[in-house]
């Protein structure tokens, strides 16, 4: 699994936890979920880095803030710490990624117009 898919994987996880969530948490979960569905469907067509940021904003809100859930499991706050700490590593590697296809691209066309 590449970088690109394991975002869009750990999106599609954390998007249909805050649908499950709105339940309980209200217009909060409701605004995450659309966020997460609608950066991820951006993402998923256009490799935008935009989407990229803010689905990488939402998952840092989602690990710093789990732990102060009131009323939800312990399993449930660990668990989207973990998720979210994948989904920053994996938008880390996508970003990285991204980096090293444009120096190659940028190098490629330097060593052709020498």
């Amino acid at each position: 699994m590449n970088a690109r898919n394991l975002l869009l994987a750990v999106t599609f996880v954390l998007a249909v936890t805050e649908t499950v969530d709105i339940v309980d948490t209200g217009i909060a979960a409701a605004v995450f979920a659309a966020l997460f569905f609608a950066c991820g469907a951006w993402f998923w067509r256009r490799g935008s880095m935009i989407a990229a940021t803010i689905l990488g904003l939402q998952f840092l809100v989602e690990v710093t803030q789990a732990h102060t859930w009131k009323d939800t499991s312990m399993a449930l706050k660990v668990f989207v710490m973990v998720v979210g700490t994948i989904g920053l590593a994996a938008l880390a590697a996508v970003v990285v990624d991204r980096v090293r296809r444009r120096r190659i691209a940028g190098g490629a066309t330097a060593q052709t117009e020498s």
